[in-house]
């Protein structure tokens, strides 16, 4: 251990004598940054994003991080879209990313390379209780460039970390990083020695909790002024963290132990605001995505035109043989919107041996593949068991083809299988 000191002190030496000039032209405006990657953190980060835009109206631009495709799939990536969110892959580019293991690690890389001046950074499980734009404007953060917020407990002088980073020991409130608010343009030098305390997690965060107190001792290192909200967090304990602004009225409600379920109950912290926005933002979520981080194989061109032309009908009938038939709603980037079942979680084209399949996802593989026939219109089976046959046709050909249902249904069986079903399709 004391050797692993040593090496730490001179790389962090090091560091500190190699700080590089601000890259004014890379960055510019203010912003919002969300690191999100993964089902959970995409469930509440588009919660976030769906709150600040529909019910706090807040028009400041945002940009969400994730690391790579395992985090983030395209129809995600749409939905954050649709709110005119700007979604970054930290993995993508030629930037160094190799020692980003975890979330943690990506807000300080987030911090630094977004591309915004003025920064406010927010957990995905943050919901704001009015637009929180008006931060850029505190007198606080004008004076000094930087905001902290402080956590429920202190950092002690007996702390090692005061003497890892060559700083007095010293009694100061611990920070809660669910909100950080930065100039980089005025604090370049302590984001870029918070960046490296980040980037030597294996040995700095074993004297704290993750990058929370990073961003102080860069500050600190830096000999750089900054403000700390002088409220601490009201704690619902274990569930949410109540943060104020100066004057004491709560601002960001961090809800730490009470992260938004996709599916299933929800918890309710004490004095939470804003609870029938964040449920209509969940069930707008659960209409246009399953909960799954779905990605389609590489498939042909005339695989993909295929993909777009069925998605711009948007209705599949599906129906298999002694079931009730269904109305699959086609979203675009393979999601299954109205109708979506344990079997039919996802869908893509497939272009094999000359051929055009439709094929369904369950939650873990192909569940039904589909042959085009003519006319819009597939026949096919199950993967697990060829024997349970499927049909399925675009809902405005089948309405528009065939005098009636009666007609329609004949000329799909020809006399062979009866519906269970005998409704509309």
């Amino acid at each position: 251990m004391i050797v692993e000191n040593a090496r730490q002190q001179t790389l962090l030496a090091e560091r500190l004598n190699s700080l590089e000039p601000y890259p004014g032209a890379r960055f510019a405006g203010r912003g919002i940054v969300v690191c999100a990657g993964g089902p959970s953190f995409f469930t509440n980060a588009y919660v976030l994003v769906h709150v600040l835009r529909e019910a706090l109206q807040c028009r400041l631009p945002i940009e969400v991080w994730h690391l790579g495709p395992a985090e983030m799939s395209a129809r995600m990536a749409a939905m954050l879209g649709a709110f005119g969110v700007r979604v970054v892959d930290a993995t993508a580019g030629d930037a160094d990313h190799a020692w980003i293991v975890d979330g943690w690690q990506l807000k300080a890389h987030a911090l630094a390379w977004s591309s915004f001046e003025e920064v406010l950074l927010l957990d995905a499980d943050q919901v704001p209780t009015r637009d929180p734009a008006e931060v850029f404007e505190w007198a606080d953060y004008r004076e000094t460039g930087a905001v902290l917020w402080p956590d429920i407990v202190d950092l002690i002088p007996e702390n090692p970390v005061w003497d890892a980073c060559g700083l007095a020991p010293r009694s100061a409130p611990a920070i809660e990083s669910g909100q950080l608010l930065i100039h980089k343009a005025r604090k370049w030098p302590a984001i870029q020695l918070a960046l490296h305390l980040n980037r030597h997690a294996d040995f700095y965060y074993r004297m704290m909790y993750g990058d929370k107190e990073t961003y102080l001792l860069g500050l600190l290192m830096a000999d750089s002024r900054f403000a700390v909200i002088p409220h601490r967090p009201l704690p619902d304990v274990g569930l949410c963290l109540h943060q104020h602004d100066f004057e004491g009225r709560v601002l960001f409600q961090h809800r730490t132990g009470a992260k938004w379920r996709y599916a299933g109950g929800q918890e309710e912290p004490a004095g939470f605001v804003g609870l029938e926005a964040c449920m209509t933002a969940l069930a707008q979520l659960r209409k246009g995505w399953n909960g799954l981080v779905f990605h389609a194989p590489p498939r042909s061109a005339h695989a993909l035109r295929t993909e777009r032309e069925w998605a711009s009908f948007r209705t599949l009938a599906f129906i298999v043989p002694g079931q009730a038939a269904v109305t699959l709603e086609l979203l675009p980037d393979g999601e299954i919107g109205r109708s979506r079942a344990a079997d039919r979680m996802n869908w893509w084209c497939d272009e094999k041996d000359g051929a055009l399949h439709l094929v369904i996802h369950d939650a873990f593989g192909p569940c039904w593949r589909l042959e085009y026939q003519a006319n819009r219109h597939w026949y096919g089976a199950s993967v697990a068991d060829p024997a349970i046959e499927a049909y399925a046709a675009a809902e405005g050909v089948r309405k528009s083809s065939h005098a009636s249902d009666t007609a329609w249904r004949q000329w799909i069986f020809a006399g062979r299988y009866v519906l269970a079903n005998d409704g509309d399709i």
